[in-house]
This record gives C-alpha cells, structure tokens and sequence, in this order.
C-alpha cells in the first residue's frame, strides 16, 4: 500500500466518523430539546357567553 491510498483511506475515514458524530448529535438533540418544548401546559383565557 503506498502513501497516497493510505492517505485517501484515512481521509476517507475522517469523513465518515465526521459524518456519524453530526447524525448522532442531531437526533441526540432533537430527542431531548423537542421532549423538554412539548412538555408544557399553555395559559388559554376562556370566556363564556351566557
């Protein structure tokens, strides 16, 4: 193996591990930040026409 494939295999490596740290950063975000917005209760002002 010479220098040049060793370099784009592990350049190639790189992108990959870059690329599966964002995915699992994103859905780890996304499942504890959107949990923490829908886990309230709204005021809403209620009028009743008698």
């Amino acid at each position: 193996m010479n220098h040049f494939l060793a370099t784009y295999i592990d350049f190639i490596q790189s992108i990959g591990f870059i690329f599966l740290l964002s995915i699992v950063c994103f859905v780890s975000r996304k499942l504890f930040l959107d949990n923490k917005k829908d886990n309230y209760i709204e005021a809403v002002k209620i009028k009743v026409d008698d």
